[in-house]
């Protein structure tokens, strides 16, 4: 690692070897980007028994502080060699944490999340804390472990099952024709970021799926997440301009994907029927907005320009002279 020069550079810019990796495919798009002060101490006092006066500090800070180039590798040089894998849990989430993110503007409360269950004998939440620890480090990632109960029984093949089960779940047929039926379950949850900025978009959704893996070298059993894809979404506006509508693309669905265990849907996408388990809905939903009549399944009805014509009330239709 070298220092910058702060005569000469002003900014660096440095690709990961995963970035490299799409780099090199064509398939390289940043589309956000986010700011880090891990490398600043604001309070001297935390590095010793010192103190300072705010002035001292912002010259510190500023002019005196040497700042490090770019790292851009986090990996052992055998796995910098490789190439063909997705980016690891450790250069993924563990590299740079801990963003500089923003908060309400009129609060003085720093932002909290806020996540509630809903549903009759439903997921409830039944151990959370505040960080996620790993063999890399410690992160302050809320954790919340959620306990889902589904109605199963003993079914027979060629007869109707006792329950309302779902195929895609039930287990294999055994050699005397019963086999574990297992009925479908929606978990319902409402989940909120209280004192920041409410935008149109205010969430990135990742889904992971959690096996062990073995280290040779210590024999031991070690939780690797391994990230999931999504089925590409047709999209109906391309730069800007409405297109025609394309057909679904058809794909296989394998253990890569996330509707390969579960149908995941966010927002407008909720039915009005499981929406309306929602006693306590917050209206601060552009999707969910309750109206007048506290339906949280009703929707804000847009006017037509072109429905009618508007009517002057000094002229009534039936005098209106003929154009």
């Amino acid at each position: 690692m070298t220092f910058f020069n702060p005569k000469e550079d002003v900014l660096d810019i440095e690709l990961t070897q995963f970035g490299k990796e799409l780099l090199s495919r064509g398939e390289f798009k940043p589309s956000h980007y986010l700011f880090f002060d891990d490398d600043v101490l604001y309070d001297i006092a935390a590095a010793g028994p010192s103190s300072e006066d705010q002035n001292t500090a912002i010259d510190r800070i500023q002019n005196e502080t040497p700042k490090l180039r770019t790292q851009g590798n986090y990996k052992e040089l055998t796995e910098k060699l490789s190439t063909g894998i997705p980016q690891n849990t450790r250069e993924n989430n563990f590299s740079v944490i801990n963003a500089l993110g923003t908060s309400d503007l009129v609060s003085d409360k720093f932002p909290r999340w806020d996540a509630r269950m809903y549903g009759e004998d439903g997921p409830t939440i039944i151990n959370s804390v505040a960080y996620m620890t790993s063999s890399y480090g410690t992160i302050r990632i809320p954790q919340n472990d959620i306990a889902v109960n589904f109605k199963t029984a003993v079914s027979v093949e060629g007869q109707p099952s006792v329950i309302n089960e779902d195929p895609n779940l039930s287990s294999t047929v055994q050699e005397d024709g019963t086999y574990i039926s297992v009925e479908p379950k929606i978990v319902l949850m409402q989940l909120l970021e209280d004192y920041a900025a409410y935008e149109k978009e205010n969430f990135d959704i990742e889904v992971f799926i959690n096996e062990a893996e073995t280290i040779s070298s210590a024999g031991v059993e070690v939780p690797v997440w391994t990230p999931l894809k999504f089925k590409k979404e047709v999209e109906s506006i391309v730069d800007g301009i409405l297109i025609d509508p394309v057909p679904e693309e058809c794909v296989e669905l394998d253990p890569t994907f996330v509707e390969y265990y579960f149908d995941l849907f966010v927002d407008s996408e909720i039915s009005a029927e499981s929406r309306a388990q929602m006693e306590d809905l917050n209206a601060q939903s552009l999707y969910n907005a309750q109206d007048s009549s506290g339906d949280p399944g009703s929707s804000i009805g847009m006017a037509d320009i072109y429905d009618q014509v508007v009517v002057d009330p000094a002229c009534p239709p039936d005098d209106c002279p003929e154009s």
